[in-house]
């Protein structure tokens, strides 16, 4: 699964890390995503030290904090990155809003995600991005 898959405002669990990257679990799905570690690849998490949580930023290039180890959860709240990802958003929100799901994938994320958060990915421009990640 790419980075990109990773839909709405979420906690992630980290299921593994080691020197090349570090994978996170969505518990409601099950769905792995990989974070490298390069320096030169979009994903960082880094930790807030008011609050010391993680975050990922699927935006912004950077290192992985080392201080992170399994079991940790990950905060990841983002807007759609790709033509594709947002398609996929406007079919979750019409699901939720009573249409009948594309698909049984549209379907389990319309129920796992918050209407609103639904909405944001749905409601992105296609202006200026790419058509796939």
């Amino acid at each position: 699964m790419k980075i990109i898959d990773i839909l709405g405002e979420k906690e992630l669990k980290v299921v593994g890390t080691d020197a090349k990257s570090t994978t996170l679990e969505d518990p409601i799905t099950k769905v792995k995503t990989v974070v490298p570690k390069d320096p030169n690849k979009p994903g960082m998490i880094s930790k807030d030290p008011a609050s010391n949580k993680f975050t990922l930023n699927t935006k912004t290039t950077g290192r992985v904090n080392n201080e992170i180890k399994p079991g940790e959860n990950v905060q990841v709240a983002e807007k759609a990155v790709s033509k594709k990802q947002q398609r996929f958003m406007g079919m979750v929100h019409a699901a939720q809003k009573g249409e009948k799901a594309a698909s049984g994938e549209v379907a389990k994320v319309a129920s796992s995600m918050k209407k609103k958060d639904a909405k944001d990915f749905a409601s992105t421009k296609h202006k200026g991005l790419p058509e796939k990640k």
